[in-house]
């Protein structure tokens, strides 16, 4: 995985994710990887800016900090469910099923095969 960032402070400008298809015949370097590194070459709007490749660490954080950003959204998705008055009994069961399974999600995560979350009920 690879993201564009700021070399000076190391702020991250992009995604982290696989280099973009078209960079190399954008700028006639297809296969030179090692001119990602600072990007100033190209020219002043570019100044300071570089592809880096990311370490296994900075891999599984980024993974780890999806997987959380999503299950807290989930979370508070579910709390509005279970807070509306219209909910019946066997629906604020399987509601709270969910939000259990969710935990569950955080508790054993496994972010190198890719968490497998639970079906979301219908709400």
């Amino acid at each position: 995985m690879w993201q564009l960032r700021k070399l000076s402070t190391n702020e991250a400008l992009s995604e982290a994710g696989p280099l973009p298809n078209n960079w190399g015949p954008i700028f006639g370097l297809e296969g030179f990887i090692e001119k990602l590194g600072d990007l100033s070459w190209i020219g002043p709007d570019y100044a300071d800016t570089g592809w880096v490749e990311l370490s296994a660490e900075e891999i599984k954080n980024i993974k780890e900090n999806n997987v959380l950003a999503k299950i807290e959204t989930e979370k508070i998705e579910v709390k509005s469910v279970l807070n509306t008055a219209s909910i019946t009994v066997e629906q604020k069961q399987v509601w709270n099923d969910y939000l259990l399974k969710l935990n569950t999600v955080c508790l054993e995560p496994n972010f190198e095969e890719g968490n497998k979350f639970p079906i979301r009920p219908i709400a």
